[in-house]
């Protein structure tokens, strides 16, 4: 993070470090009087970041609960119950899940923890929320132990480490899973390795007791020191075949986590304000009220971003728009000019044309003599296709011979126009099917004349298969073959007037 502000509070002290690009620019300790604390309120005007606040007491209490396995409002219900009951008296508490069992109703170890003297955190937490500041979390420096061990192959490890202003810290894991943690002040004149030896033998009987570390089980201890301290270290530990130590070098640590710091002795502070802001923390001490000003922080910057992201499509947007409307107006003018040469060159063809000026008078007349010349010369197609169509419906009838001609003379039926030729068409043809039945092949001969003149033809039948006038001869027609049923008509047409 480019700008953060650590805050590292033990039980009589507050240390305030200025981050800025992963290195430190400004330190300020603070004690509980009321004017180091005006002080600190002055600090914290000046210095508007992300704040994240490390605890480090000796009353954080630790409490191990198999619950069963609920979610959404039944476990919130059964949370708030195990607080009330296991921390009445403090808001600075929490629970995480270890594990889920395996078996049974595969119910989970719950481990509840809590910072049981709230006056220590109170007055600091006030001054904070009082200036607006964007505090990030509440933590703890065993709930941000755990990426200290996790590379260590060990089911049973202790963890020891000793802060200048808090005291000599175990926290204990199983399964690299927070079990327990002991703070224990270390006094002016016992030095940091007289410490650890006597701290270490009453943690592990404490251990033992609490059934936490199995029988026969080997305890792993690694201790956070510096260099000087190691050899006293290894020269005031017990030799204990239930005991295996691992010995890390606090200068090696920091370089491995990056840290931009020098370390002269064996205070682990650093160490642990480092692991604030190097590693994401699920859980911590903090409530929705004490972060409510990094939450508006967060919604601020969201919105922010939101409002850069719309500016920038509308940007984007706005610039598309414009370089196709200039390719757009760039097509336009390019149209504009070839419909400047199409017209000049349209004016010079129509210039090129001979004057062929008539009076209005004279186009009307001749364009009358054209629309009579067109209804004097039909369309064979105009006056012959009723005839196919009728055909059509007749099958029996085959069509010997058809032929027209124009005719000035013939009479002008109704509906008609009289002043165009009429189209004569002289239709021969005979009638198929009906062998000797002459009496239905006349029916259907006399059907076939109605049709025609339904489609506007004046019809004469000019010769029938059986000729029934008075001059006809019957006995010869009757001996007639099938094929002989012979017929001829003449079709007059005019255009409909």
């Amino acid at each position: 993070m480019k700008h953060a502000l650590l805050l590292f509070l033990s039980a009589n002290r507050l240390h305030a470090q200025l981050m800025e690009n992963g290195k430190i620019v400004q330190q300020r300790d603070f004690d509980e009087t009321q004017e180091s604390q005006e002080n600190f309120a002055a600090f914290l005007q000046m210095e508007k970041c992300h704040t994240y606040l490390l605890t480090d007491l000796i009353e954080e209490d630790f409490r191990h609960e198999i619950v069963p396995y609920l979610r959404g409002g039944n476990r919130t219900a059964l949370l708030k119950r195990k607080f009330e009951q296991f921390y009445r008296g403090t808001p600075f508490h929490q629970a995480t899940q270890l594990q889920r069992q395996q078996t049974g109703r595969r119910d989970v170890d719950m481990l509840f923890s809590a910072l049981t003297n709230p006056s220590h955190i109170t007055p600091w937490l006030n001054i904070i929320l009082a200036q607006q500041t964007p505090l990030v979390g509440i933590y703890s420096v065993p709930q941000i132990s755990a990426p200290l061990v996790k590379d260590h192959p060990s089911n049973h490890l202790l963890l020891i480490s000793w802060e200048k202003f808090s005291g000599l810290r175990q926290t204990y894991f199983s399964q690299h899973r927070l079990q327990i943690s002991r703070l224990t002040p270390v006094h002016a004149e016992l030095a940091f390795y007289d410490a650890v030896v006597n701290e270490l033998a009453r943690t592990y009987q404490y251990l033992k007791s609490l059934s936490l570390l199995p029988a026969g089980q080997i305890l792993d201890v690694r201790i956070l020191c510096h260099a000087r301290d190691r050899d006293k270290l290894l020269e005031k530990l017990p030799k204990d075949a239930d005991v295996r130590y691992d010995i890390s070098d606090i200068d090696e640590v920091g370089r491995q986590l990056k840290i931009d710091y020098r370390f002269t002795d064996s205070d682990a502070s650093q160490i642990f304000l480092h692991q604030l802001i190097a590693s994401r923390h699920d859980t911590n001490y903090a409530n929705p009220e004490h972060i409510r000003y990094y939450t508006l922080w967060q919604l601020r910057s969201a919105l922010n971003w939101s409002s850069l992201a719309i500016l920038i499509a509308s940007v984007i947007w706005s610039i598309a728009i414009i370089w196709q409307n200039f390719g757009n107006a760039s097509e336009a003018a390019s149209l504009d000019l070839q419909t400047q040469r199409y017209l000049r060159e349209t004016q010079q063809i129509t210039q090129s044309f001979p004057n062929t000026h008539a009076p209005a008078a004279d186009m009307k007349a001749g364009v009358s003599i054209m629309r009579k010349l067109d209804l004097y010369e039909p369309i064979p197609q105009d006056f012959l296709k009723p005839v196919s169509t009728s055909l059509d419906r007749y099958p029996q009838i085959e069509v010997n011979e058809l032929g027209w001609q124009a005719s000035a003379k013939e009479p002008v039926a109704s509906n008609t126009r009289a002043d165009v030729p009429a189209q004569v068409i002289i239709l021969k043809g005979d009638l198929q099917g009906f062998e000797n039945d002459y009496r239905a092949a006349l029916a259907y001969l006399d059907r076939f004349q109605l049709d025609l003149g339904k489609r506007g033809y004046q019809v004469t039948a000019l010769a029938k298969p059986l000729d029934v006038s008075p001059s006809g001869s019957l006995a010869d027609q009757h001996n007639a073959g099938e094929n002989e049923l012979a017929f001829s008509l003449r079709l007059v047409w005019r255009p409909p007037a």
